[in-house]
């Protein structure tokens, strides 16, 4: 009987004590996911809020943004959490935005909190976790030296490779993949090591390159393989494409390949050859002379289309003009474009030099026809002598 009436006494006491104390409302992270939390994502913050004292009214609860947490859209700031009873707990949820740019380890979030017992604001305040997930590493920039590549010489490839995460990585191994290409590298293999790379920093990497005298001129894409470990040892692969354009400097000439005239003064007809010297072939070809005073264009045109002139080859044009001087000089414009459809044009000025058959010691009586003359002449004399005889 004794025990009992003491035991309801203790008890009476403590709801006494209670009753007295009024509610005590407490806060504290339940748990976030993930976990760490990975910078540009949202992770998810669960908050627990216990009361060890009598029943608690009109309990919220608010998030404060602060570097680098903050609320993404639709996500409310404040919550009411309601009426907490006696003894009991409440959890409330909150979504939270990381930062992108927020370095790796911990940073506090912060939270208010209040209840009915209290108008003033209680401070929560517990660092979470944050580090990047995965590595990053790209090409940053890169540059080709001289930027066209002529065929059989040499270039310089230098590549800039940026850690763009938030942990170093190591052991990076850089391997260009020239299987299916006409360029071998000089100096080096077709891969290069590279001890680490702090988070935030860059390295650069160089290859140098020859290009077989038969590439073609084109844009070629070189694929880029990256091998790389994290500080916690896990391997990543990647590959990138560089470009690399081959080209070189058209290089025609323009010559009088040869001449038509009866007299230095009379029409006739001139013929102009175009000659590719270069490595690279060239398109829309087109061979314009210009009227001057030194002679007059008696072709229908003026210009002449050829089209496409290959490397090593030639082509003729021809046009019929009548000289107006005794030294004329012809003013000729050629167009065309290279393989990457850059236009060029080019203009000459050369002396033409009519040659005519008077000037290589011809007659202009074909020996020919003085001869079958000389023939005739003299069978009709002798056919004349017997038929005078025979009277």
């Amino acid at each position: 009987m004794r025990i009992g009436t003491l035991v309801l006494a203790l008890l009476l006491l403590s709801v006494s004590a209670l009753a007295i104390g009024g509610a005590e409302v407490t806060a504290s992270i339940l748990r976030y996911d993930p976990t760490p939390a990975e910078q540009g994502n949202t992770v998810d913050v669960w908050v627990q809020l216990s009361n060890s004292g009598t029943k608690a009214d009109r309990v919220t609860i608010k998030f404060v943004p602060e570097f680098p947490f903050s609320l993404p859209e639709g996500q409310e700031q404040e919550i009411d959490v309601g009426v907490i009873a006696a003894t009991e707990a409440k959890v409330v949820k909150f979504t939270v935005y990381v930062d992108s740019t927020a370095p790796n380890g911990e940073r506090d979030i912060k939270f208010l909190y209040k209840y009915s017992s209290t108008d003033e604001w209680v401070y929560l305040e517990t660092p979470l976790s944050i580090e990047t997930q995965n590595a990053v590493l790209v090409i940053e920039d890169y540059s080709v030296e001289p930027k066209l590549v002529v065929p059989g010489q040499n270039a310089m490839v230098r590549m800039t490779l940026a850690n763009e995460g938030k942990i170093d990585v190591k052991n990076l191994d850089v391997s260009l993949n020239l299987n299916d290409s006409t360029f071998s590298t000089i100096g080096s293999g077709t891969k290069k090591r590279i001890d680490s790379v702090p988070a935030g920093k860059s390295v650069t990497v160089s290859f140098t390159l020859a290009s077989d005298t038969s590439t073609q001129v084109k844009l070629y894409s070189i694929p880029v393989e990256l091998s790389f470990q994290d500080e916690r040892n896990k391997e990543y692969t990647d590959t990138a494409k560089i470009s690399l354009a081959v080209n070189a400097p058209p290089e025609l000439s323009l010559s009088v390949d040869s001449t038509d005239f009866a007299s230095k003064t009379s029409p006739g007809t001139v013929t102009l050859k175009v000659v590719n010297k270069g490595v690279v072939n060239v398109k829309y070809l087109s061979v314009t002379l210009a009227q001057t005073g030194d002679y007059e264009i008696l072709s229908p045109s003026n210009e002449e289309y050829v089209g496409n002139l290959d490397n090593d080859d030639f082509e003729t044009v021809d046009f019929v003009i009548k000289p107006l001087v005794e030294n004329p000089r012809l003013s000729v414009n050629v167009q065309f474009k290279d393989p990457y459809n850059l236009d060029f044009a080019q203009s000459y000025t050369m002396p033409l030099r009519i040659i005519t058959d008077k000037d290589l010691g011809k007659s202009s009586t074909p020996i020919g026809t003085i001869a079958v003359l000389v023939l005739l002449a003299a069978g009709g004399a002798y056919w004349y002598r017997r038929h005078k005889k025979k009277r």
